[in-house]
This record gives structure tokens, sequence and C-alpha cells, in this order.
């Protein structure tokens, strides 16, 4: 006898999306692997998000918040009412491949230790065209707390696949951030399982105006947020952040920050992040180049 497919609960928050859900409704629906549950959480949409669905209730799970409550709160309860042995994460805007959960699937199977599985993505933009975009050349698998840490947050949330298990461990999103909650989690999980990277485009991320990555002071805002938080969360942790760690991670963000506001031609707002900066980690010879000569 075969043995039975794990069951995958398919957790989709969504605000104000009408335009985008067919497509991604129907980019689930033609998954290679059919073993599925879709929960679809509606975080107080205003616009036809109801009538969008209406074809697909029969296929999916629908939870109507009644207004919204933001990412965190919505994903949360998607989580909490996922049946299956794994959860997976695909926003309201954007698309899988056929391939995707499959393949994430297998390398669970493969790799029975890991607590996350995730992919590349390419870019699309509103009209789900392609887009130019920076990607990694190679994911990186395993241990990746430490790179994580350090590097800008390179998981796509639409990419993740995660033993639901592993919630116990981590607890749910941060429901307190406004910006970068999927950083938050990815960390957590990073630092107490490991984490597969599948080096094939398997999602289309959509970029789009209203996306909140697009509010580029706010993004800075929290991910200072998150450096602190990991850092309290896992310093007095054995392979947690040691504060000289630390000190190098807040020096590298506060140098992004001054470059930001270099260009949108604050100088003074530049100059004093640049000096944030050199204040953590003196001896950076780009940075200390950028507040002598460019600020």
């Amino acid at each position: 006898m075969a043995n039975k497919k794990p069951l995958v609960s398919i957790v989709m928050p969504t605000y104000n999306c009408a335009a985008y859900l067919p497509e991604s409704i129907e980019s689930i629906l033609a998954q290679t692997y059919d073993t599925y549950e879709v929960v679809v959480i509606d975080d107080g949409s205003a616009d036809n998000t109801k009538l969008v669905l209406e074809p697909y209730m029969e296929k999916i799970r629908y939870i109507d918040l009644g207004r919204n409550e933001g990412l965190p709160t919505a994903r949360n309860l998607g989580i909490q009412s996922a049946k299956g042995e794994y959860v997976a994460f695909l926003d309201a805007d954007d698309i899988w491949m056929p391939e995707k959960l499959e393949m994430s699937i297998d390398q669970f199977m493969k790799n029975p230790d890991a607590g996350m599985v995730y992919s590349k993505h390419i870019n699309i933009d509103s009209k789900s065209q392609f887009m130019e975009g920076k990607i990694m050349r190679r994911l990186p698998s395993g241990n990746i707390f430490t790179q994580l840490f350090f590097e800008q947050n390179f998981i796509i949330c639409s990419s993740v696949v995660v033993r639901k298990e592993v919630f116990n461990k981590t607890a749910l999103f941060d429901s307190e951030l406004v910006n970068c909650q999927d950083w938050d989690m990815w960390l957590r999980i990073a630092f107490y399982y490991k984490a597969i990277g599948i080096d094939v485009p398997l999602v289309k991320y959509r970029h789009s105006s209203k996306s909140l990555s697009k509010n580029r002071d706010n993004v800075l805002k929290y991910q200072k947020v998150i450096i602190d938080k990991i850092y309290t969360m896992f310093k007095d942790s054995e392979n947690g952040i040691s504060e000289k760690m630390y000190k190098k991670r807040l020096a590298a963000h506060y140098a992004k920050i001054g470059r930001h506001y270099m260009r949108m031609g604050d100088k003074i707002a530049a100059r004093e992040n640049f000096r944030l900066s050199l204040k953590m980690d003196p001896v950076n010879i780009r940075t200390l180049r950028y507040y002598l000569f460019h600020s």
C-alpha cells in the first residue's frame, strides 16, 4: 500500500485583492500535488472579493474577519485553522508554478529535520508581466540563521512551506509588527530548524504600488525593530547573536539608511546615519568614505 500523501494547508490572506484572486487560486488548482486545503482569510476587504470568490467556495474554506486586522493576524488565524501537517503561504496577488507544492513536499521527505522549505521566484508587475529584479544566485540551505540575520530578508513569503508543528516552538507571527513580520518569523524558524532552499523559481511575486514593501522608510524602521528583537531574544542562547555580531549588523543597517537618505537628497539624515554606523563599526572604510565625502 502506498504511503498516504501529507495534507498541506494553504493559507491565503487577502485584503482588497479581488482583481488578482482568480489567478492566484487557479495557480493552486493547477498544482501537480493534489492533497491540500485552501484557507482564504478575508482581512476586511471593501472590494468585490466575496463575489470573485463565489465560483471557488466549494474548493476553499473562507473566513471573513469583518474588519482589517492586518497580515499577521490573518496569517495566524489561517495557521490556527489549518488541518494539514504542513502550512504553505500564498499572498492573494502572487502566483504559484504548477510544481510548487510537489517540489516543496519532496524536500521535506528528503530532509526530515527541516522546519521550512522555500524557493526562488520571478518578479511580475500588476499585469502579470515579467519584471527584471535581483535574485540570489543560489539559495542557502541548512543552518541559515546567521546569514538571514546579516542579510536583508531573501525569503519570499509565498514561497514558504512550514511543518505545522514548528509553530509550537516558534510561536506565531508577531501581530505588533506593521512590516517585516515575515523576516521575523523566518529568523525564529531558522534559529531552531534547518531550512531548505529550492534553486528553482516556483513563485511569481507581484510588485504593485500598494505593496507595503514600497514604503521604504517604514521598512527600514521595522528592520531595525527586528534586529533588536532577534538579538534580545537569542543573545543568551547557544549559537545566538553575540554583542559583536549585533553591533556589526546595526552598523550595516544604519549605513543602508544613510545611503537611502543620500539618494533622497537628505544630506543631514544621511550623515547622521553614517555617524551611527561608524559608532558601531568604526573601521568600515566604505561607510567612512560616505560620511566624509558623500553626505
